[in-house]
């Protein structure tokens, strides 16, 4: 069986990578690194480049006859006062969170068709069901869309399973990006008041969500992983 994941080759997207290659798939990573796992296949690309991302999809599509597991992990965010957003912030943080996405699902989906039992899993955030603080404004917006683009291909794609899954504040290399982000405007105080004492370990959270994404039946759902590894259905 093959897996492709995309941001699979560092922190978060790692560990669901670690995952699947436990659980026995032959895996298949994008992301900006130039390389990744050894002995398996890796395509070096920004996917907030979207014509650059058209093209990796074009040969991923052309190198391979079959997906079994689509795994979309690949994410950022920025800490910006509102009144200082410019388009290019509104264009980075919706390419990075969810047209990367949506782009995969419509010219993957053919390969998808091929597998028995295709499974695909996107992730969000505590911001992908609720409102965030003022500072992450276009990611908040990007995680909600991305949630709603999870459920709608869920309704029009009835073979593949595809779920949402928002991921607790984790101890990621992005993590503590975003919060360099906060305190280089200001407002590290506001990123504390959203974040737990105690991040919560990545692997764990890969774990449960690998395991629930292989157990499941339930197709355009919106899952909220805890600190504890545990799962709820929003």
């Amino acid at each position: 069986m093959k897996a492709l994941v995309i941001g699979g080759t560092r922190g978060f997207g790692k560990e669901i990578s670690d995952q699947l290659l436990d659980k026995g798939y032959n895996l298949i990573t994008v992301s900006r690194s130039t390389s990744g796992y050894k002995n398996y296949p890796h395509y070096s690309c920004d996917v907030g480049d979207l014509d650059s991302w058209q093209k990796t999809l074009q040969q991923i599509k052309s190198e391979h006859k079959n997906l079994d597991f689509l795994a979309c992990v690949a994410g950022f965010t920025k800490a910006r006062f509102s009144k200082d957003l410019t388009i290019d912030d509104w264009n980075q943080t919706l390419s990075r969170n969810v047209i990367y996405v949506a782009l995969a699902l419509q010219e993957l989906s053919e390969l998808l068709h091929t597998s028995n039992h295709p499974r695909v899993l996107t992730v969000g955030s505590q911001w992908s069901y609720k409102i965030g603080c003022d500072e992450l404004v276009p990611y908040t917006v990007a995680k909600h869309a991305l949630r709603t683009l999870t459920e709608d291909f869920a309704q029009r794609n009835s073979r593949i399973q595809i779920n949402h899954y928002c991921a607790p504040t984790m101890d990621t290399p992005g993590y503590w990006e975003v919060r360099e982000s906060f305190q280089n405007i200001g407002q590290e105080s506001t990123i504390k008041s959203f974040v737990p004492d105690r991040l919560t370990d990545p692997k764990v959270v890969a774990k449960s969500i690998i395991d629930k994404t292989l157990e499941t039946d339930a197709s355009g759902s919106t899952f909220v992983i805890k600190p504890d590894g545990l799962i709820e259905k929003l």
